[in-house]
């Protein structure tokens, strides 16, 4: 018999950057098998999206801004003091400048000791740091690890995690991976569309429906004209997410700097996802009195909310150039693919500025939901074009999104047109998810079916966004929400549903927080890396590896594992 142990969740924050795959998890194998404690709290910073901020202008003055022009010839769009520079900007060495809207914004960023970086987000000041690189610096393989540039930093992209390899081709990209699709490909996931797409004979069923909660948070003084600024902002929602229909639910002022700081963004989305819920107000009754969960509650006391996507609202955000917007994308994915390795926590925040635009918090809110730019490319982080149709694994991973080199190529026209330096590309400028300021009214049927499941997740993680309140038992089906996995969590103690990692069954982990698809690391001896394993299941072959439960032996050793049994 085979004996294996549960590798725990180790504090990643003081983990530079990923093993290679050569490195091996090394333990006692005369160790008994245990489940070892989780820690959440050294997990790196969810993946943000940022916006460039509009011009200055006070808050309660601000008028809604026009229509998009009508087609009309091709001709440059005035664009005032910014000449050539677009909204995505450029770097001139260690200065930055942008158009924000028709103004010219410059940063110099060696002033404050830092460095100019062309990023997802356009130009920006980043700090410097040993893992700095340039837009164009070249990928390279270590073993089957994949070193790329990514926003001015050199990330690390496990290809054995995604069951693939690292080519040292040109240039180095990660071949033979297995990436698992979300969003527009799950035929069989209700939609709020009039359909009946999982053929159960019930049509929008559930809360596909229901009203999407938006729960206003203010820091700072709130402007006088503040209830209006909400419902444009609301129109500008129902009408870009239709048939989705949102309403805000409650302003809530809060304590602290106008000046939101980005790097606080995972901090401040953990404190507003928790703050209106009624699972963690539940949860803290039942702590300070276990018999105050069976007391009728006051009818007139506030139960909080099942569901609700936080937005906070604040006079400016601390970057350079200056941002109109900030949010965190579901789990590290954007376009249904999974963009990085790193974990990241359930909780999610939408920030918007002062100095937004129009659309501004429709765009953050589909970076919430799940959609990149359409001048990212996901090729970028590891994701493999063999096993899916080139416009799935390329650009923002939609297909029915129009390539798009971005406004750092392509040069707005009026009439919402544009002229590429990359001949055959015509982007959507009318894409919410574009950097085509002027432009921006719709979203693309893809792109719905994205958010759509992306709001499917955000729901059913928002109960599990304290793994103290989730707790599950390994094995068990359905253990846990839809892209999370019952985890050993405490040295002896109960497991609780945590969001899912990066690496799938039968790829080499480094520890719990890396598996995902209901799988756990198991170690396997010091010559061996550990694998994510899955709990045994209809259809592999049931392996008992000296623990309460048994596992399929095809995770252990997928490249000679046993034909599943009957």
């Amino acid at each position: 018999m085979l004996l294996f142990w549960l590798l725990d969740l180790v504090p990643l924050g003081t983990r530079e950057s990923l093993r290679s795959a050569e490195q091996v998890a090394e333990h006692d194998p005369d160790e008994a098998p245990t489940a070892v404690p989780a820690d959440r709290a050294g997990a790196q910073r969810e993946l943000h999206r940022i916006e460039r901020a509009a011009p200055t202008r006070p808050p309660e003055s601000r008028d809604p801004e026009p229509d998009p022009p009508a087609p009309g010839p091709a001709r440059p769009v005035p664009e005032s003091a910014c000449n050539d520079v677009s909204a995505f900007g450029r770097c001139a060495g260690n200065v930055a400048t942008v158009c924000a809207g028709d103004q010219l914004v410059t940063s110099d960023c060696a002033a404050n000791g830092r460095r100019c970086a062309v990023t997802r987000e356009g130009a920006r000041c980043l700090e410097r740091t040993a893992l700095d690189c340039d837009f164009d610096d070249a990928p390279s393989c270590d073993g089957d690890a994949l070193r790329h540039c990514v926003d001015g930093r050199w990330q690390v992209v496990d290809c054995g995690k995604r069951l693939g390899r690292c080519d040292p081709g040109s240039p180095a990209r990660c071949v033979g991976t297995q990436t698992p699709r979300t969003g527009a490909g799950d035929a069989l996931e209700e939609r709020c569309d009039g359909a009946d797409q999982d053929r159960d004979g019930r049509i929008d069923e559930g809360l596909v429906c229901d009203k999407i909660a938006l729960v206003a948070f203010v820091a700072g003084t709130q402007p006088a004209d503040f209830a209006a600024q909400l419902e444009r902002e609301l129109a500008t929602l129902q009408r870009l997410y239709a048939p989705l229909v949102f309403e805000w639910v409650k302003t809530v002022p809060i304590a602290g700097a106008a000046a939101f700081n980005p790097d606080a963004l995972e901090e401040i989305a953990v404190q507003l996802a928790r703050a209106e819920s009624r699972f963690e107000r539940e949860a803290l009754r039942a702590q300070l009195s276990p018999a105050a969960a069976s007391v009728e509650q006051d009818p007139d006391a506030d139960p909080g909310l099942d569901f609700y996507i936080p937005v906070l609202f604040v006079e400016a955000i601390a970057t350079q150039p200056p941002s109109a917007g900030v949010s965190t994308l579901p789990n590290a994915s954007c376009g249904g693919v999974r963009i990085s390795d790193r974990p990241a926590p359930p909780e999610g925040l939408v920030v918007v500025s002062a100095e937004r635009r129009r659309e501004t918090l429709a765009h953050e809110l589909g970076h919430y939901l799940g959609l990149c730019h359409t001048h990212d490319e996901i090729t970028a982080y590891g994701v493999d074009a063999t096993s899916l149709p080139e416009c799935a694994v390329t650009g923002d991973g939609l297909c029915d999104t129009p390539w798009d080199p971005g406004p750092e190529q392509c040069a707005l026209l009026d009439g919402c047109g544009t002229l590429c330096a990359s001949a055959p590309a015509a982007p959507d400028t009318s894409n919410v998810m574009s950097y085509y300021m002027p432009c921006r009214t719709g979203l693309s049927a893809q792109q719905l079916a994205i958010v759509e499941r992306g709001l499917a997740l955000r729901r059913g993680w928002f109960r599990c966004l304290n793994p103290a309140r989730c707790p599950c038992t390994i094995g068990a089906q359905p253990a846990c929400p839809a892209a999370m996995s019952c985890q050993p969590t405490a040295r002896g103690g109960a497991a609780a549903c945590l969001i899912d990692g990066a690496s799938l069954p039968g790829a080499p982990c480094d520890d719990g927080s890396d598996c995902s698809l209901g799988a756990i690391c198991l170690g396997a001896g010091a010559k061996q890396r550990a694998r994510c394993a899955r709990p045994c299941h209809d259809g592999c072959t049931c392996a008992d590896v000296g623990l309460p439960f048994r596992v399929c032996a095809e995770d252990l050793a997928p490249e000679s594992a046993p034909e599943p049994g009957p």
